[in-house]
């Protein structure tokens, strides 16, 4: 990552730091709730890819995953998408660990 301009440091001394860690607090709320929609539609690819005959994984696509991912945030982006990707490889457990409910969600 780039070093910030000396402004932004100064603007960002002068607020208040919980200020910061709020919008991060929701910051993080929107990236878990955007990961947990990312699972459900990977899983509907999957069960939709099943169900045309093909196979749950598309090994091609999962990499043009990992390149972008990389591509944009550098290699800590790579790691991001293997992490993402891992997270539908597992279908018997919820993120979190959790047993899996069949979801009756459209």
């Amino acid at each position: 990552m780039s070093e910030r301009p000396a402004s932004a440091h100064r603007a960002a001394a002068g607020e208040d730091p919980a200020r910061h860690g709020a919008r991060l607090h929701e910051l993080d709320g929107d990236i878990i709730r955007l990961i947990q929609r990312r699972v459900r539609e990977d899983r509907l690819l999957q069960d939709a890819r099943r169900a045309a005959g093909a196979a749950r994984t598309d090994l091609a696509g999962e990499n043009a995953v990992l390149r972008r991912y990389q591509e944009t945030l550098g290699p800590a982006g790579a790691q991001l998408a293997l992490l993402l990707i891992g997270l539908t490889r597992h279908r018997d457990q919820a993120p979190g660990g959790r047993q899996e409910q069949p979801s009756h969600e459209p």
